[in-house]
């Protein structure tokens, strides 16, 4: 028997509903999997260019003690185990960095402000963070430490928790088409039944009738499933134009645009493909009972 479409599947109810889900879940998918990719990637360059885990504010004194007090620390620091760069913040990044802040600088005394020391780790050798303020503290009272790395970790869990939910929902859009598959094969086993009966008085098999639902459910997730990721598509470079129009301009490697290329491209196919063996299963398994 040749391979042609012997079951009006174009008209039933489920040809209705069924592209509009999986067109929705695709657009739903593609975004959050290339937020996933988004969050994962800012957080590698994040975590690349953060170098600082302990600043130190030394208080100005007058010009002679100040240096030699930062002299002092900054000996201090470099023989430390555990450290693996100290070195103090320029007096231009302390104005650009206020001028960010404020606005302007005009009205400040510079000269007065404290100095800050930024202090890189080693991961290799722990450092003992209470002993070395104590020996700051011997030098002058008025030093200051601040430790960073406590922060830092509650954002990197803060964002490993989001990539482990934008994930998980991608995962659920996908579950959420193939459920939706499966409710359209059987809603349309149920409103052929008649002309499913009728093929196989005239020698149909089971494999040949789940063939047609099959191929039937692949040119329609094949459709539907491109505008949706044709739709995220324009979404995303719409949301990159825009971050990029009102100044939240982001530095991304070219790795991060490929795989957001890769999954626009890559999502129809393969959620067409699921659809399909999606498909022929519930079929198979409708046609046995």
């Amino acid at each position: 028997m040749k391979n042609r479409q012997d079951l009006p599947l174009t008209h039933d109810i489920a040809a209705r509903f069924l592209p509009i889900i999986v067109g929705l879940m695709v657009y739903l998918g593609c975004l959050c999997c290339v937020f996933t990719f988004f969050v994962f990637d800012a957080t590698h360059s994040w975590k690349k260019q953060l170098t600082t885990h302990v600043t130190i504010e030394i208080p100005r004194l007058p010009s002679e003690s100040s240096d030699t007090l930062q002299a002092r620390v900054l000996q201090l620091l470099n023989k430390t185990p555990g450290i693996r760069q100290a070195a103090a913040v320029p007096q231009r990044e302390l104005e650009s960095l206020l001028t960010s802040l404020v606005g302007t600088t005009s009205s400040m005394d510079l000269p007065s402000l404290p100095v800050l020391i930024d202090v890189a780790l080693t991961e290799e050798e722990p450092i003992d963070i209470e002993n070395l303020e104590a020996h700051l503290k011997n030098m002058d009272a008025q030093i200051q430490l601040m430790d960073h790395r406590a922060w830092q970790a509650q954002v990197l869990t803060l964002i490993q928790a989001t990539i482990v939910l934008t994930s998980t929902l991608t995962l659920l859009v996908l579950l959420t088409a193939l459920i939706a598959t499966k409710f359209a094969v059987r809603t349309s086993l149920l409103i052929h039944r008649h002309v499913i009966d009728i093929l196989h008085l005239i020698g149909a098999t089971d494999e040949y009738i789940a063939r047609q639902f099959q191929i039937h459910i692949l040119k329609q997730g094949l459709v539907a499933s491109t505008l949706g990721a044709a739709l995220a598509f324009l979404t995303f470079w719409g949301i990159m134009f825009l971050l990029e129009n009102i100044g939240f301009s982001f530095a991304f490697k070219a790795t991060f645009f490929v795989q957001a290329f890769c999954v626009f491209t890559l999502a129809p196919f393969m959620t067409s493909f699921f659809m399909m063996f999606f498909a022929r299963h519930t079929a198979l398994k409708g046609l046995y009972t």
